[in-house]
């Protein structure tokens, strides 16, 4: 009797085959494909790998173990026998992880990829055990427990602070023990998932990134399968402490379409602050558990997962790259699929669902479409309430990524390996679409004198929750404030403040934005400091392929037209172009260097407008415009003592600046002239839809 397919799951895959289930049939076909390829060469990798093998490990193994357990065969078999042993049989150095983790400390510690072992052997074993003989199962639960079990409750007990990596930790234990049937560590796992479940926020969201977010979910995910599966009575922490994530996940979903490098098939894009790759989708054999475990409980959350599952997963059942699913966070689906396809719910799209085209989430993201079948999305890293999960954060509070047309056109960077020295510089405030200070009076008399310049910019360190008996800390402070976050009619307005995160001496940036319709974007900065500063403005333009072009247009203007989208971006203060300098912009996490995914320099331009003398304060408008390619040349960008104005033949959109202290933006369109209002408040600001008296 196998943990992770019951006689139930087992008849359900039969009987939708049967009946001709298409989505259940590509899935089956696709295991069994990329399993049958696998086996034909001896040992974990085969030819071709970018990964060490630790990477793979629980991916390769686990799908096989179900491959097994559905269709056997006698190259299976083999593949499965000599594999799990050989894994089992490494030294205990192995079990630790690659030369970079702590092999100084003395008893062993286990680190992530101890957890990833667990889960591939543990799973193979239980699905496939009968390739093994008697003695060779004990062999393999010996290494289960002496090593798994053992190295990861280490790891658990020498760390006394909340992050994605004790659910992984904690899944590696539950994992290892669900199969070898240690019912007292199973208990302990199940305690630590409870522990685990408090670093999301309350509404779903995670202060990390949606990466980290599901590298967490997964594993809690694992550790509830397990567990659950082998002791159903265990209190453990189900798939209801991550459903609400799911709408986050829905709302930061952008599109999917080719990825120059990358192949043919279309791939998932999404909002990727903070450690986050530009190609995330949430792992498939997580989305079909959310959905069919909480179908009765959570019908929409379920149904929106389905939904999830069938955009990013049920066109491209055989998409590579596999090797890094769950470790390298190119998240794929996996051996869980088959079992929860069939009794998952029918999928229900963002709009049936109920979710709003404008959503605030308590990390801080706000996230704004024009409409959700548009051309338009704004994803603002706003200010945020304390903090349940920090970690892997980046200095980019008050930044922005836009897309129109489907394509990115201002961008976060991403992050590439960790052991990268540009790691330092992706997470920085300076690579990212917000302001960095010039606090000394340098010079800059030639390009290379900015980079060497003294930046004032945004703390990106959190403080960690500690654990203290099973307890948790309180949340990490707020990074920020958030403002405002309104829509009136076709117009959203989103107001944010950072100045905290830079310390003195800066005193106020609080940054608004005005998005009207699907075209015109106006970014209001009012930023004050103790003493004078000069401002710079960061804007970090999408060239990830090399395929954008990019056209500066006298002093204050630049248009990029990129696919079918086009931006110009135009700065409506006294600040210098300075730049393109030439940075990066990431697709995908590899935990090795110099792997695809990773940026080359000049994937991402980035221009800056610097403030030609410091001052105390300021209040500075840019005004953007997104539209297709041929016509974003169109936009003309107008401004005079009352306003700033954006148009494209007999439509334009006016802002005035009506008072700056207290703040006052009238925002105007015509010709239906019709007006919006934010106002600044002793309780706070306010926008409206104004009607004319």
């Amino acid at each position: 009797m196998s943990l992770f397919l019951s006689d139930a799951e087992r008849t359900g895959i039969e009987e939708a085959r049967e009946r001709g289930d298409v989505a259940v049939g590509r899935f089956w076909a696709a295991l069994t494909s990329r399993v049958a390829r696998r086996a034909a060469t001896p040992g974990l990798l085969g030819l071709g790998e970018d990964a060490t093998w630790w990477y793979p490990a629980a991916e390769y193994l686990s799908d096989a173990g179900m491959a097994f357990a559905l269709e056997p065969t006698d190259a299976l078999r083999a593949w499965i026998r000599d594999t799990a042993l050989s894994v089992a049989r490494r030294p205990v150095a192995d079990w630790v992880g690659p030369w970079y983790r702590d092999h100084q400390t003395q008893p062993p510690v286990g680190h992530l990829e101890t957890a990833h072992l667990c889960w591939g052997l543990g799973s193979v074993v239980d699905l496939a055990g009968e390739v093994f003989q008697p003695d060779e199962r004990r062999e393999v639960d010996d290494a289960l427990r002496e090593k798994g079990i053992t190295l990861c409750t280490r790891w658990l007990e020498r760390n006394s602070h909340l992050a994605n990596w004790r659910a992984v930790m904690t899944a590696g234990v539950a994992m290892a023990a669900a199969v070898t049937g240690d019912r007292e560590r199973i208990e302990y796992a199940a305690r630590e998932t409870c522990v685990c479940a408090q670093a999301f926020q309350p509404d779903g969201s995670y202060a990390e990134s949606l990466q980290y977010a599901n590298y967490l979910a997964y594993a809690l995910m694992i550790a509830y399968e397990a567990i659950h599966r082998a002791a159903p009575e265990a209190a453990v922490a189900g798939p209801e402490t991550f459903g609400r994530t799911m709408r986050w996940y829905a709302q930061s979903m952008l599109y999917r379409k080719p990825l120059g490098g990358w192949g043919a098939e279309p791939r998932a894009r999404a909002v990727n602050f903070n450690d986050c790759g530009a190609a995330f989708r949430p792992s498939g054999d997580l989305l079909l558990q959310v959905a069919t475990r909480l179908r009765d409980a959570l019908p929409n959350e379920a149904g929106l997962t389905r939904w999830l599952f069938d955009t990013f997963y049920a066109p491209v059942p055989s998409q590579e790259p596999h090797n890094l699913a769950t470790f390298g966070l190119r998240n794929d689906w996996g051996f869980l699929t088959l079992p929860f396809l069939p009794q998952s719910p029918p999928p229900l799209s963002p709009q049936e669902a109920g979710l709003p085209t404008v959503a605030a989430f308590t990390n801080g993201n706000v996230l704004v479409r024009d409409r959700w079948d548009g051309r338009t999305a704004l994803a603002v890293q706003a200010g945020s309430e304390p903090l349940y999960g920090p970690g892997h954060l980046h200095g980019d509070r008050n930044s922005f990524i836009l897309v129109h047309n489907d394509e990115r056109l201002l961008v976060d960077p991403g992050h590439s390996c960790y052991r990268n020295l540009i790691h330092g510089l992706e997470s920085s405030t300076q690579t990212h679409n917000t302001c960095t200070f010039l606090v000394a009076d340098d010079a800059l008399g030639l390009q290379e004198d900015l980079a060497k310049a003294s930046l004032l910019e945004q703390s990106n360190v959190a403080a960690r929750r500690a654990i203290v008996n099973g307890k948790v800390a309180p949340p990490a402070p707020a990074r920020g404030r958030r403002l405002l976050v309104e829509r009136c009619g076709d117009v959203t307005a989103v107001g944010s403040d950072a100045a905290s995160l830079y310390g003195e001496p800066i005193r106020e940036f609080s940054r608004f934005w005005l998005l009207a319709g699907a075209h015109v974007l106006f970014v209001v900065d009012r930023i004050r400091a103790a003493k004078p500063v000069r401002t710079v403005w960061n804007w970090l333009l999408n060239n990830r392929d090399g395929a954008s072009e990019i056209d500066v247009i006298g002093p204050q203007e630049i248009v990029l037209r990129r696919g079918l989208a086009g931006m110009k971006v135009a700065h409506l203060g006294d600040g210098r172009l300075n730049g393109p300098v030439y940075a990066y912009v990431h697709d995908a996490y590899h935990p090795e260097p110099n792997r695809l995914g990773e940026g080359r320099p000049g994937s991402g331009m980035l221009y800056r407008w610097i403030e030609p003398a410091a001052r105390e304060s300021r209040l500075v408008v840019h005004a953007l415009a997104v539209d297709d390619y041929g016509l974003v040349g169109d936009w003309r960008v107008e401004r005079t003592d009352e306003a700033y104005t954006l148009g494209k033949g007999d439509a334009r959109w006016s802002l005035r600046v009506a008072g700056s202290a207290p703040l006052r933006l009238v925002l105007e369109s015509s010709p239906d002239r019709r007006r919006w209002e934010l106002l600044e408040q002793k309780e706070g600001y306010s926008f409206s839809q104004v009607e004319d008296d």
